[in-house]
């Protein structure tokens, strides 16, 4: 009979286990950039776009990782030519920020595009080509209710509007595309202004309308897609955003605007990668990500690396409008805050001066002009908060200019 000693050969297990662990923990290295080594890197974010009013290049430095701040490059001489000789230049809106408007008749489809532009040094840069396609429009956008599982809520069903949009073109238009997305709503404050207040005298004629604005915002994300691999130049339910249902966005008025570009084959790999960085790099201990690889190159130092892409396009949109789609009652902010005067008057002469007594009665009481009045329907004169009157004062970025495109 053959014994075998238990505890020898467990023993040799866990070493061979741990061994095993340690061969691969060695494998396993942590994703530590260097940095130190890119301060000096030129980051370039340019497009130049056919049905878009304003062209825009952004041209800056990489920051450290440590500190990840926005380094402007200023006073380039930036512009984009043609492969019929054409030039557009570019002026210095902002630190590094390079614009220009084009009349769109003198962008032609078909046509390469590259950008041009050099440094106060004396460095001079160029991208390659970009053919501008003629992008088809967007097929659909609509929205469906439903529940998801969050993290953020720790793993409950929200209930809420997922947005999606259709791409249906035909199979001779490009196999590339990418998507923007931006997102209008109206913001409301919660009073209607009588008059206002200036520290001097109330005035209640010619008062422009601060009650409801209007705020645009992209939304973050990066959408890009190929058919090349389709029998059909089409996909149906591509995912765009979601809106939680008693998100105050949705309810007085919201509309999604879906911005479609058909992308030359190098532009479309340029943001997929980036797509990659963005949502699969994971932690620290994953694979390194690919540097996505630039257009962009030095002239006359073509061993420089450049991060960034220029690329053109033409763009199509489409949106969609919901008018509080979840019936939600619509939530004021809590620091509205009231000093009232009760009058029956309705003589406008009469009531300004009660309320102009009132004020320097309680002048030590009531904030800073502008004092906004707002009054209700049992004739009691109201002097509210800014918040409460002005929907400007809600959020930064607000605006009272109605879009044009607002329905």
């Amino acid at each position: 009979m053959v014994k075998y000693n238990t505890s020898n050969n467990k023993n040799r297990l866990f070493l061979s286990v741990f061994g095993m662990i340690l061969i691969a923990a060695g494998c396993i290295s942590p994703y530590e950039p260097d940095y130190h080594k890119t301060d000096e890197l030129l980051v370039v974010d340019g497009s130049f776009i056919k049905g878009q009013e304003t062209q825009v290049i952004i041209i800056s430095k990489i920051s450290p990782i440590t500190q990840r701040e926005f380094i402007p490059v200023e006073n380039c001489e930036v512009k984009v030519t043609d492969d019929s000789g054409n030039e557009f230049a570019f002026s210095e809106e902002s630190p590094g920020k390079y614009v220009a408007t084009i009349n769109d008749d003198l962008i032609q489809y078909d046509a390469l595009y590259k950008l041009v532009f050099s440094t106060l040094d004396g460095n001079m840069y160029e991208s390659a080509y970009q053919r501008m396609l003629q992008t088809e429009p967007v097929d659909s956008v609509y929205a469906i209710k439903e529940y998801h599982y969050s993290q953020k809520f720790e793993n409950e069903s929200i209930y809420g509007m997922q947005f999606y949009f259709d791409l249906d073109v035909s199979d001779s238009a490009s196999k590339y595309y990418r998507w923007q997305i931006e997102e209008t709503f109206e913001v409301s404050a919660k009073e209607d202004i009588w008059g206002v207040y200036d520290g001097n005298t109330i005035e209640t004629t010619n008062l422009e309308n601060i009650k409801i604005c209007w705020r645009t915002q992209q939304i973050f994300g990066l959408y890009s897609a190929s058919t090349v691999s389709l029998s059909k130049n089409r996909i149906r339910k591509i995912p765009a955003h979601f809106k939680l249902a008693d998100s105050d966005d949705l309810k007085i008025k919201y509309c999604v605007s879906v911005y479609q570009y058909a992308l030359n084959e190098d532009a479309y790999f340029y943001w997929e990668q980036k797509r990659a960085e963005l949502y699969e790099s994971g932690g620290i201990y994953t694979r390194q990500p690919d540097q996505p690889r630039s257009n962009i190159f030095n002239v006359n130092k073509p061993d420089e690396q450049v991060r960034g892409f220029f690329w053109a396009s033409s763009r199509k949109e489409k949106r969609l409008f919901l008018t509080d789609p979840f019936h939600k009652e619509l939530n004021f902010p809590y620091y509205c805050e009231y000093f009232g005067m009760y009058s029956e008057s309705n003589d406008l002469n009469e009531l300004k001066e009660m309320l102009m007594t009132y004020i320097h009665n309680f002048e030590d009481e009531l904030p800073d002009p502008p004092i906004y009045i707002a009054r209700n329907y049992t004739n009691f004169i109201l002097i509210s908060t800014p918040y409460c009157a002005d929907c400007r004062k809600l959020k930064i970025g607000n605006t009272t200019k109605r879009p044009d495109f607002w329905e």
